[in-house]
């Protein structure tokens, strides 16, 4: 059969060719260090995973948490400067399991708050927990760095009986190195079979994460692809589902018919 494809043009967020990843080892692929346990100093280190990963071949979290606990990688920033965390994460328990926990600080340690309250606080994931996710989902938060900033714990936690808290695939990006531009070019080589049977082939111009998504917006396949793979979708019911292509610094989405 004829492999029908489509191209939608959209708008998605780019790095620009000066951006540049602040944090070190942050897939992991180096082992954990830089990143230790804490800040606190009740905290333990994350497990590495050779067999749960977003990417490349390690991943670090905690298999089954029966206290509070976390990890972080303390990085030099610039106070007035705008940063942007990313990270990949798997959770679940009680929905109340993992969090991103990072803070500013002086150069003395003390904490820098930009915001009145941990309900405004992006950093802090707004005073709540992240969303329970069964495959890998990513979650992005940015905050200004306050007055007398010198560096920021980027740290996440997990929580009693978080029976799933794994992460993967962090960054650390100065805002003003990244800008939203129009990405037809990357947008015109992504190509792939919009009515789908057992597979969903996809045709990229480098490797990516393809991100699989109902109608409603849940989250339902995610995996790290060449040009040219395919995606088992045989156990996907009949309907449309949302497809998005993200390589990093650009995300581009296809609505495809599962039949």
């Amino acid at each position: 059969m004829k492999k029908i494809f489509t191209i939608l043009s959209v708008l998605a967020i780019s790095t620009t060719a000066f951006s540049q990843e602040l944090l070190t080892n942050p897939g992991f692929e180096a082992g954990l260090a830089p990143w230790a346990s804490g800040p606190t100093g009740s905290y333990t280190a994350p497990v590495i995973s050779t067999s749960d990963v977003h990417s490349g071949t390690q991943s670090a979290g905690y298999p089954g948490a029966t206290a509070t606990t976390g990890f972080f990688q303390n990085v030099p920033v610039t106070d007035g400067k705008t940063y942007v965390i990313s990270f990949w994460y798997k959770s679940a328990g009680d929905d109340t399991d993992t969090r991103l926990w990072s803070v500013y600080k002086t150069a003395a340690g003390v904490p820098v708050y930009t915001t009145a309250n941990a309900d405004t606080d992006a950093f802090r994931t707004n005073n709540g927990y992240l969303p329970s996710a069964a495959v890998w989902t990513k979650h992005t938060a940015e905050m200004p760095a306050g007055t007398g900033a010198t560096n920021l714990d980027v740290a996440v936690r997990a929580y009693n009986n978080a029976t799933v808290a794994q992460f993967d695939d962090f960054s650390l990006m100065d805002k003003a190195t990244m800008a939203v531009t129009d990405v037809t070019s990357f947008d015109k080589a992504i190509k792939m079979n919009t009515n789908v049977k057992d597979a969903l082939t996809v045709i990229l111009p480098a490797r990516a994460t393809v991100n699989i998504y109902t109608a409603e917006g849940k989250l339902v396949s995610s995996n790290r692809i060449n040009s040219g793979e395919s995606i088992n979708t045989s156990s996907l019911t009949k309907g449309m589902y949302i497809v998005t292509v993200d390589n990093g610094s650009a995300k581009v989405s296809r609505k495809v018919m599962k039949n």
